[in-house]
């Protein structure tokens, strides 16, 4: 271990200057995705930039895990949705092994989401409307899968012109592309306290629907 580098990380502060909204257990929604969408508001009001990305952990045939950050694309009353390429490293993951985790992470209200579910296929009919929704660029990018490396970067924006001039008006949609829900089987809300007391609430699904229930820090 470098101890340069153990000093620099250890010097680092922690926790400075925090002011948490704070929340009791007893006045959090029954459903916890509810929580989520009030809390992911509230991170957005307090000035948190990109509120809605989230981390996507996928794990592998032999057991390895990889995570990503990506953007939420709408949270309701069941679900929690994403999108991607079906034959990307994690559509290819998420069809193996449909168990997932999602986090958000917003430093601007001291406070953490940890969902852990199961990934599905949305359907072909949000899956182009989440799509169409998309700007030119993020539409043209989608076009941009390939199997492989790329020789360099200068490959891939040569590639990047060819699709924008290939597709001077409307950009369609690629068959791969697909929006998934995860529907959550644990959520865990989590807020810092400067004292290290933090504040954990963890929702469970089971079959008469979702307890919820205070844990240690």
């Amino acid at each position: 271990m470098s101890e340069t580098m153990r000093s620099r990380l250890r010097d680092f502060p922690v926790f400075e200057g925090l002011d948490p909204p704070g929340f009791r257990a007893e006045d959090l929604p029954e459903n916890p995705l509810r929580a989520v969408g009030e809390w992911l508001l509230a991170a957005a009001a307090a000035g948190q930039p990109e509120p809605h990305a989230m981390t996507l952990c996928t794990v592998a045939d032999d057991g390895t895990p990889s995570s990503r950050v990506l953007i939420c694309k709408d949270i309701d009353d069941g679900q929690v949705f994403f999108a991607t390429r079906s034959d990307s490293r994690k559509g290819l993951e998420i069809a193996r092994n449909p168990r997932v985790a999602l986090q958000f992470h917003w430093p601007a209200v001291a406070r953490q989401v940890r969902i852990t579910g199961r990934a599905a296929d949305a359907g072909r009919a949000l899956s182009e409307r989440d799509f169409a929704e998309r700007g030119r660029g993020s539409r043209l990018c989608a076009h941009l899968h390939r199997t492989g490396p790329a020789a360099g970067r200068a490959e891939v924006v040569e590639e990047y012109r060819r699709v924008s001039a290939a597709h001077p008006g409307e950009v369609p949609c690629p068959p791969a592309w697909t929006l998934y829900g995860v529907r959550p089987t644990e959520v865990e809300l989590w807020e810092a306290s400067p004292d290290r007391l933090h504040t954990r609430v963890r929702y469970r699904h089971g079959a008469d629907g979702w307890t919820r229930e205070h844990i240690w820090p």
